[in-house]
């Protein structure tokens, strides 16, 4: 058990001594992807550093983009919803573009919460009106959309916001592979450079783990 111990701390420092042995290259591909292939003459690292700008300007523009048309569907609601000027969470505003309004007729929101509670709750109206009290929205929270276009739009703004969020997640990704490429490329690189050799023998019956590496 000790010798499978010592092995694989052997192994490890193995590891960890060729990363540092190039630790400078290796981490200036981490943080800049192509910089080291540059200046190793690797022509592809441009294409790495030509890909890093266009990748991060690219997240800002769909960054700047989303929140642009999230501000743009809030100011529509006040102007067409007829919403109070205020801080709200993300499931109201969710629930403003499913619901033509915030009253009891029939396509309100507070209309659907009595629905639920008579649903949830046959026969006991103590126990529905505290459902309605708990979940239903007061006037401070008053809307109504002036008609069902005006709603569409709304949703079309914070729908596109939306999608354009999660395309920019997906280039923050795309970003993390570049500089994970660009350190492993390094990595392989070095390890090319260098040769390890490993082996075993027995000195007095007990065994002997031999390491050797050129750089």
């Amino acid at each position: 058990m000790r010798f499978k111990h010592t092995l694989i701390i052997l192994l490890c420092l193995l590891s960890v001594s060729g990363a540092w042995a190039q630790g400078k290259d290796f981490l200036l591909s981490l943080a800049m992807p192509g910089f080291s292939q540059v200046r190793q003459g690797k022509s592809y690292g441009y294409a790495m550093l030509a890909a890093e700008a266009a990748l991060i300007g690219t997240s800002l523009y769909l960054g700047s983009e989303a929140d642009l048309l999230m501000d743009e569907s809030y100011t529509y609601a006040l102007k067409f919803a007829q919403i109070n000027p205020a801080d709200y969470g993300p499931e109201y505003l969710k629930n403003l573009g499913k619901f033509n309004s915030s009253g009891y007729d029939a396509d309100g929101y507070n209309a659907t919460i009595r629905r639920q509670a008579q649903s949830l709750f046959p026969g006991d109206p103590t126990a529905q009106q505290n459902y309605i009290d708990e979940n239903a929205y007061g006037e401070e929270l008053y809307w109504k959309w002036e008609n069902a276009g005006k709603r569409a739009e709304y949703n079309r703004m914070r729908n596109t916001s939306q999608d354009l969020e999660s395309y920019g997640k997906l280039v923050v990704g795309v970003l993390i592979l570049n500089h994970l490429a660009s350190g492993i490329d390094v990595l392989r690189s070095s390890a090319q450079k260098r040769r390890t050799q490993l082996s075993m023998d027995l000195q007095d019956n007990v065994p002997i783990l031999k390491l050797s590496v050129k750089f």
